[in-house]
Formats: structure tokens, C-alpha cells, sequence
């Protein structure tokens, strides 16, 4: 709930910042101010990636649609291995994207990892576990998951992973650690378990050269951690994450060796490549906001949405350690950015009103007589014609009302009509029973030649008062059906059963049960006719629905 909160004040500073960024553009374009802050290069890679984020969801779709087609093999896989190692892969697309569903998927490989009684999966899912808990803050339930695991037994094709989460626990726990006694007792044993990756890598691979220059960048030997990543950066790709972790190592790398500008070309390299990926669970975005915002030359532009978007994505992976880490540099970049632009957004507007006025009194002088006459002949000519609109359309609601009215009337002499006949059934009923003439009685109930004829008589009213008031209903309902599947009434007929049924859910009436009652028939008897015409409809879920919208002009 507080980075909910959190969350919702940030997106409202941000919808505030941008109206006043217009004001400030607008400033800037009328004084002509104009300045440049990065090389041609760099200008390049900072469109390159705001083009890319404005993507961001296009790689998101791209992304879950290969998650998707991972689960979609799931019916093809056999045996608790098989249905283990989709699990697995699931997991670690969800594991850098969104960390709920890495839980789940995690949890799915190991209930299969158990079945197996297979120790390389059990410990593979321990290993992603402690993973997992270290990214998204539980830092002392990762390392007790870790130490469920016996080194000495540990299959060899997992060493590196294995050492992997022990160097992300102490890094991210070192990184969070606000206390200087933990924080350096936590570095040491992240460096510790970065010489161990390196005992199990291959010395010619990527990963060991990227590993190399993380621990000389630990260890202060800055240009040495630069050579081992440029070399791990050879012929890499950028919709990779060891693209993102080398370029990012590198600008950090250039940032301590005193090389700015460097530093912010491969943050942005960095960023892009999160992007590409693309990686919620990412570094260089709020690292590149804090840049903009600090540098002699500040494009707080830039900084604002940077930032915004790195809170998006530690709030979509649920990373309370990036929400926090963003908290903290979210308020300066706000506040900085309105107090840049309050006092020339004061100025803006004090030039705006002064050359408005001096526009104004100009126009005015030359044009007030010959603009008030061309007015009012316009609205005269408006005026003529809404009359006349509201002429016909009182005529047309007259008219409307008029035939409303002639059938409310009649429909209530129905009702009497049909009420004076039940009540001299009724007295007929009596009469019968107490003559104890119960033959007859049940003769003048079986009888059903009296109530055809007045249910023919009621559906020739009811259908020839519809179509008065809904012309085109007949017309428009078939509208809502397939083509070659419309409904039109037999000869000698003005509705047929079908249409008699919709038009009463035109009116309101849905429940079976009452049209049922109303047109004669068994409940079940409409739901099968409902459910015929409905599969008929071009939209079958929505038809009834859109059966109430038709004829909205009468």
C-alpha cells in the first residue's frame, strides 16, 4: 500500500511537470535560448532510446507471447522431467520480468523437481529460489535457502549458478545496507564469491571476462575492470542481459576513473538494452536519471520521465528494493525541476498577457465594427435555423407522444377487457360448482377455442403497436444476424413467434418466465427460441444487449 502511494504522488508530480515543461519550451523558442549538452553521438543514442520507450509495451507483448508459447508445450511434455524442465524455463523468463509469476513457476518446477527425486533439479530450484528472495529484498531467507545445499554433493553444472546467488545476495544486501559495519562485511564476501565464478568459468568465455571486471571493480582497479568488460562486450548482443550487466559495469567503470561522458553513453547503452529485452528488474535507467539531474547542464526533461519509468518497472516486477532505492531520488528531480521553471513560467506568462494585450487593442481598433456586424448576421442566420429545428423536432415529439398516449389507452382497455372476462369466468366457475355441474365445467375448461382467439387477438395488437412505435424494428434486429440467417414473418403475419419474443427484450422484459407467460408458451419452450435466434447472431455474447439499443429513435 505505501508504494501504491507512492507510486499515484509520483504519476501526479510528473502530470504536473509536463504543463509546466510547455510553458517552459514555449519560453525558451520566444527568447531564443537554444544549448547542447551531449555529443552528436550521444544526442543519437538518447533518441534512440526514447524511440525505444515509447515501444516499451510493444516488446513487453513480444516477450509474454514467447512466455505464452513456452507454456503452450506443456501438453506435449512428458514425465515429471519434462513438465520440470518447462517449469524451469517459464521461471527464468519471469525471473528478470515480473517476480510473482516467477514464484509461481518456481513453485510448479518444484513440486516436479520433489517427484523426480532428481537432487540436480532439487537444488536448481533452490538455487533460483535464494535467487529470486535476494532481487526482490528477503536477503536473510535467500542465504537460508542457500545453506540447504551440500556443496560437496553439488552436481559440477551448477557450481557457478550456485556461487552466483551467493555473490547477488551479499551484492544487492551490501547495496541495501544503510549500515557501514554490514555493508563492508557483506562487499568482502561478495568479492569471495566472485573469485569462486571465476574458478569454475571458462577463461575464454563472456562471462568470465565480465565476471573479471566486476571483481577488479570491486577491488578498485577500475581501468583493468574496463578492458575485461570491453573484451566481454565484444560481439554481444543487446536484447541480451549480459549486454545490459556489461555495459552498465562499464559506465560505472568510466564513472570512477573520472570519464563522465563515457559514463553516460553506456548507461544509456545499458538502458536500451533493459528495454530490448526487455528487463523490469533493472539499474541503469534511474542511475541515467540521477546523471541528467546532477550534470552542470541538467535536462530535467529527460530526468523526470526516466525516473517515472523506473518506478513503473520496479512496481510491475515488485522489487521493493528498486522502489525504495527510487523513493529516495525521486523528490530531489521534482522539486528541482519546479523551482527551475516556476520563475520563467511567471515571466512566460506576464509576456503572453502583455503581447495578447497589445494584439488585442490592435485588432480591436481595426476590426471590432466589421467582425460585430459579420457576428450577428451569423447568428441571426444560426438562430433562424435552430428554430426551425425546434420546430420540427416539437412537431415529431407531438407526435410521438400522441401515439404513445392512443396506446397506453389501449393496452389499459385490454387489461379490463381481459379482467371483465376472468371475473365472469370466475362467476361462471362458482355457478358450475355449486349446480355441482362438473362435466360442463370441465368441458368449458378444455375448451380452447376462446382463448386461441384471444391470444390471436392479443398478438394482432401487440404486433401492429410495436411496429407503430418501432418501424424498423424488424429491419434493424435483423441487422444484428449473420447474413443468409435473418427472421422475417410468414404471410398473413405481423410478428412471428421469434420476433414477438424479441421485441418484448426490447422492451425491458428478459426473464423467460414472463415472456413465457405473456406469449403463451413453456418457459423452456422461449429459452430454446432465444437460444436459436442468439446462434444466429453475428455477436452472440452481446446480442440481447444490443437487441435493447435498436430503434433508439422512434
Amino acid at each position: 500500500m505505501i508504494y501504491w502511494k507512492l507510486y499515484l504522488f509520483l504519476y501526479s508530480a510528473h502530470r504536473n511537470i509536463i504543463v509546466m515543461n510547455k510553458f517552459a519550451l514555449l519560453f525558451l523558442l520566444m527568447i531564443g535560448v537554444s544549448s547542447v549538452f551531449a555529443s552528436d553521438d550521444t544526442r543519437k543514442l538518447y533518441d534512440e532510446l526514447d524511440a525505444l520507450l515509447l515501444r516499451r509495451d510493444e516488446f513487453c507483448r513480444a516477450k509474454e507471447a514467447r512466455i505464452d508459447s513456452i507454456k503452450n508445450l506443456k501438453d506435449g511434455v512428458n514425465g515429471y522431467s519434462g513438465l520440470f524442465g518447462l517449469y524451469n524455463d517459464v521461471f527464468l523468463e519471469y525471473y528478470t520480468y515480473r517476480s510473482d509469476s516467477a514464484f509461481y513457476y518456481l513453485s510448479l518446477a518444484e513440486k516436479m523437481a520433489v517427484r523426480t527425486s532428481v537432487e540436480k533439479y532439487i537444488d536448481m530450484c533452490k538455487i533460483n529460489r535464494s535467487l529470486l528472495l535476494a532481487t526482490t529484498g528477503y536477503f536473510s531467507q535467500s542465504l537460508e535457502v542457500l545453506n540447504e545445499i551440500e556443496r560437496d554433493r553439488l552436481d559440477p553444472s551448477l557450481m557457478f549458478d550456485y556461487y552466483s546467488a551467493y555473490e547477488w545476495v551479499y551484492s544487492v544486501w551490501s547495496e541495501y545496507s544503510a549500515d557501514d559495519t554490514f555493508a563492508v562485511d557483506f562487499r568482502n564476501k561478495e568479492m569471495l564469491y566472485n573469485d569462486s565464478i571465476l574458478q569454475v568459468l571458462e577463461p575464454t568465455s563472456k562471462e568470465f571476462m565480465y565476471w573479471s571486471g566486476e571483481l577488479n571493480a570491486r577491488k578498485g582497479n577500475q581501468y583493468e575492470a574496463q578492458k575485461f568488460y570491453e573484451k566481454a562486450l565484444e560481439g554481444l548482443r543487446v536484447d541480451t542481459r549480459l549486454y545490459a550487466c556489461v555495459t552498465c559495469g562499464l559506465a560505472f567503470a568510466y564513472k570512477k576513473q573520472g570519464n563522465m561522458k563515457d559514463y553516460e553513453k553506456f548507461l544509456i547503452m545499458s538502458a536500451i538494452s533493459d528495454i530490448t529485452c526487455p528487463l523490469k528488474e533493472n539499474l541503469s535507467m534511474q542511475e541515467l536519471a540521477m546523471f541528467l539531474y546532477q550534470s552542470p547542464e541538467p535536462d530535467l526533461v529527460r530526468a523526470n520521465k526516466y525516473i517515472n519509468y523506473s518506478m513503473e518497472d520496479a512496481m510491475f516486477y515488485n522489487n521493493r528494493l528498486r522502489m525504495l532505492e527510487i523513493a529516495k531520488k525521486f523528490p530531489p528531480i521534482v522539486n528541482t525541476y519546479q523551482n527551475k521553471w516556476i520563475d520563467k513560467n511567471r515571466i512566460l506568462v506576464r509576456s503572453i498577457y502583455f503581447i495578447s494585450f497589445l494584439g488585442g487593442l490592435l485588432v480591436l481598433a481595426m476590426l471590432y465594427i466589421f467582425r460585430q456586424l459579420k457576428l450577428l448576421r451569423a447568428q441571426r442566420s444560426i438562430v433562424t435555423d435552430m428554430n426551425m429545428q425546434l420546430k420540427e423536432l416539437n412537431s415529431e415529439l407531438l407526435k410521438t407522444n400522441r401515439t404513445r398516449e392512443e396506446y397506453v389507452s389501449l393496452f389499459i382497455e385490454l387489461c379490463a377487457a381481459y379482467i371483465d372476462k376472468l371475473n365472469k369466468y370466475q362467476d361462471l366457475v362458482k355457478r358450475k360448482v355449486k349446480a355441482k355441474q362438473v362435466d360442463d365445467l370441465l368441458k368449458i375448461a378444455n375448451s380452447s377455442k376462446m382463448s386461441d382467439s384471444d391470444a390471436r387477438q392479443f398478438f394482432v395488437n401487440f404486433d401492429t403497436a410495436f411496429l407503430t412505435l418501432y418501424p424498423n424494428f424488424v429491419s434493424e434486429f435483423n441487422m444484428l444476424l449473420r447474413e443468409g440467417e435473418e427472421i422475417a414473418p410468414t404471410k398473413g403475419e405481423i410478428l412471428n413467434t421469434e420476433l414477438r419474443i424479441y421485441a418484448l427484450v426490447r422492451l425491458g422484459i428478459k426473464d423467460s418466465s414472463r415472456i413465457a407467460t405473456l406469449l403463451f408458451y413453456s418457459p423452456q419452450t422461449i429459452y430454446n427460441y432465444r437460444t436459436m435466434v442468439k446462434n444466429k447472431a453475428r455477436n452472440r455474447e452481446e446480442f440481447e444487449e444490443q437487441v435493447k439499443k435498436v430503434c433508439t429513435i422512434v
